[in-house]
């Protein structure tokens, strides 16, 4: 499905089993490089295999990220709205608490304002450095921004649009349903809604680059806080992110191999040809 919406948003006539094979290892390297490297293996592949600019590749990331995003927005806030009495309670009793009163105290006043003029002051001195040290690189940056936002600019509202969401949904869809069943066999106590805001707040999570090597951990941290939160045991919280984290790593390694396996077997055949 992730192969058929990016063949869609790229406007492209490759092949569909090629696009799979390169959705297949970029899906093992997303999964597995630091900091979101793994988009850049996209790109490299759409380059190298298909000879789509970078612009181009990159513009089709985003257009999938937005669409997920939306979606997700859309089922969290759903999920919020089922679970909102248990947020309700959970939340008053995290502010009651000792804990949050001390973090009130220590991020208040003068610490606050000395706290917001340092990110201030970095970020000025950022936007300097980037303005007049580095011009040239800012120049090259500025032409591919505009290169991209060409591209996504041809996105229209239209059946091709349509198509991109409902791949979208069935994309999310799939994954709830398959990694709930995966859950489900481990026999934890947790139920559908509370699996469901942790998948889609560790979704949410993600969308930040602050992921180690395979993401252990980092992937782990917003389940396992998402669970706590709405009292789930510890332990079930860290044995079913940790366990499910293992299964879809060994998915992805075996998708990566494949990918590797279909994309080298193309590539002699055409060089045969």
């Amino acid at each position: 499905m992730k192969a058929a919406r990016f063949r869609t948003i790229l406007r492209s006539d490759i092949g569909l089993g090629h696009i799979f094979g390169i959705v297949s290892l970029y899906t093992f390297f997303s999964n597995i490089l630091p900091m979101r490297a793994g988009e850049l293996s996209y790109m490299y592949l759409l380059k190298r295999e298909a000879n789509t600019p970078g612009t181009k590749s990159f513009a089709s990331l985003i257009v999938g990220a937005i669409a997920d995003m939306v979606i997700v927005f859309a089922m969290m806030f759903i999920v919020i709205w089922h679970l909102k009495s248990e947020l309700a309670k959970r939340s008053m009793d995290i502010l009651v608490s000792d804990f949050a009163g001390s973090l009130i105290e220590k991020f208040t006043g003068l610490r606050l304002i000395i706290i917001i003029s340092v990110i201030l002051l970095v970020l000025a001195i950022g936007i300097l450095l980037v303005r007049y040290r580095f011009r040239k690189y800012f120049l090259v940056i500025k032409k591919k921004v505009i290169e991209v936002i060409r591209e996504l600019a041809f996105v229209r509202f239209d059946l091709r649009l349509l198509a991109i969401i409902i791949f979208s949904i069935l994309i999310i869809v799939f994954r709830l349903g398959t990694q709930w069943y995966i859950v489900r066999s481990m026999e934890v106590n947790i139920n559908i809604w509370q699996f469901a805001f942790a998948l889609l707040f560790g979704v949410l999570f993600s969308l930040i680059p602050i992921h180690g090597p395979a993401g252990f951990g980092t992937v782990e941290a917003p389940w396992v806080l998402a669970l706590v939160y709405l009292d789930v045991s510890q332990k079930d919280a860290i044995t079913s992110g940790f366990s499910l984290h293992i299964i879809i790593m060994v998915f992805c390694a075996i998708l990566g191999l494949f990918g590797a396996i279909s994309l080298r077997k193309m590539r002699l055949c055409t060089e045969q040809n």
